[in-house]
């Protein structure tokens, strides 16, 4: 069903359609040009169709107008985006594929409409599709901007990591800079070389993210678990060190594949981090540890041992659902932490219950935290 709002722009946009032939014939009154006859058939046939209640066949009308009428782009550009807003990707579609369609369409036109028909294909998923006519805006004007995003962005999405990369230095060249967002792909990357088993490309690439930005926590994570299986222990405490110095609040990520690789080497380096910093999330993230492959006896003499005080009301229900002796107390925290967003943009603020590098709302790289704030 059409809307009253679809209606009503239609309507206007066959009113000013309207006005630009009356004005065009009062110009021309004293010739009679068979092609303005030509012109003014649909747009007579489309105000019919909309007082008739047929706006889908005064829709079609409208086509035909834009078509013969250079003068209607821009309302007809307007339509079509209005249609994509409501989710009606193939009316959008079709607006735009008629643009195309016009004879000697100009470079402007022609980008402007490409660029609006690869976004009806990107909204409505049709991923390849919406990739084909961005490539298209860009064979026209190879710096365009939106284009350029819009493909980094669909290539991020993919986990295609050395494309997205491509198109980021693209942009940065616009800019003349890089930025952390080059730092965290290049993590992305790196990590994948790590999956694969190429550890040394994974180290590699980890360097390089790091050489671009020292707090890309990502970066320092897989160099530190590229040391770990390679069972280099000098570049692990090396690293270590680094992201001490560096992102000190994001250690605890790490204490769960240093403590299972060797837990006596690593457990005085953890210490010597607590003392250092006084994370929190260091302190229960070794204490949930121990818990779970030591037994709850072991966790409270570390508990004392550490001198853990609890400053939220989200770290004593951490504990509680290590320490509660009140098995019901011990029951509702477990279930609360299990439902509990660890991780919050610091940019837009979504909270999030696993950690990812790229915030899943505002699309930013490395904005991530830990949430310490109370409840």
């Amino acid at each position: 069903m059409i809307t009253s709002l679809l209606i009503s722009i239609l309507l206007a946009l066959l009113l000013v359609l309207s006005v630009l032939y009356w004005q065009k014939l009062e110009e021309t009154s004293e010739q009679h040009d068979p092609v303005e006859d030509d012109r003014v058939r649909p747009l007579l046939r489309g105000l019919n169709y909309l007082l008739s209640d047929e706006p889908d066949k005064a829709l079609d009308e409208v086509v035909k107008v834009a078509k013969l009428r250079s003068e209607a782009t821009e309302v007809y550009m307007f339509l079509g985006e209005m249609f994509r807003n409501k989710g009606e990707y193939g009316r959008a579609v079709r607006i735009h594929q008629n643009i195309l369609a016009r004879p000697h369409v100009s470079n402007d036109l022609f980008i402007q409409a490409q660029l609006a028909l690869a976004t009806d294909f990107h909204v409505g998923g049709l991923i390849d599709r919406a990739v084909r006519h961005y490539h298209k805006v860009l064979d026209v004007q190879s710096d365009h901007r939106i284009a350029l995003q819009s493909l980094l962005r669909i290539h991020e999405q993919s986990g295609d990591w050395k494309t997205a990369i491509e198109f980021l230095q693209r942009l940065e060249r616009l800019d003349g800079l890089q930025d952390h967002h080059h730092a965290y792909l290049l993590a992305e990357l790196a990590q994948a070389s790590l999956e694969a088993g190429a550890i040394a490309l994974a180290t590699e690439q980890a360097q390089e993210a790091r050489d671009l930005n020292a707090s890309c926590v990502h970066a320092h994570q897989v160099a530190i678990i590229s040391g770990l299986q390679s069972h280099d222990d000098a570049m692990v405490l090396l690293h270590l060190e680094v992201m001490a110095d560096a992102t000190p609040e994001m250690l605890f990520l790490l204490l769960p594949v240093l403590l299972d690789t060797d837990y006596d080497t690593y457990t005085p380096v953890l210490w010597r981090y607590w003392v250092a910093h006084r994370n929190l999330d260091l302190a229960l993230t070794w204490l949930e540890y121990i818990a779970c492959h030591q037994g709850q006896e072991n966790a409270d003499h570390w508990c004392k041992k550490l001198g853990f005080n609890s400053e939220t009301l989200r770290d004593s229900l951490r504990l509680a659902a290590l320490f509660s002796p009140d098995d019901e107390l011990r029951s509702h925290a477990i279930r609360w932490r299990e439902q509990l967003k660890h991780y919050q943009c610091h940019h837009c603020g979504v909270q999030i219950e696993a950690l990812r590098w790229q915030c899943p709302q505002c699309q930013q790289w490395g904005t991530m935290r830990s949430v310490r704030q109370e409840l």
